[in-house]
């Protein structure tokens, strides 16, 4: 199966560029290491959950990640 890709980055549906995940995180008040973290992790798992379905929505991933 082919994994979606994203042009913009700027939805949530598909997996975010590196530089829109930082400016996410500090909007909400957190660091760039803290983003740069979440997204190598994520990344690194080609944006897919622990059970191998692929992430539909990054935000809400990376708010339960600030939280």
């Amino acid at each position: 199966m082919k994994q979606k890709q994203c042009s913009s980055g700027f939805g949530s549906q598909c997996p975010p560029d590196e530089t829109h995940v930082r400016v996410y995180f500090l909007q909400h008040g957190t660091t760039i290491e803290e983003a740069t973290e979440f997204f190598n992790k994520y990344n690194a798992k080609m944006w897919k959950n622990d059970q191998g379905a692929l992430i539909k929505n990054w935000k809400r991933l990376a708010w339960n990640w600030i939280w």
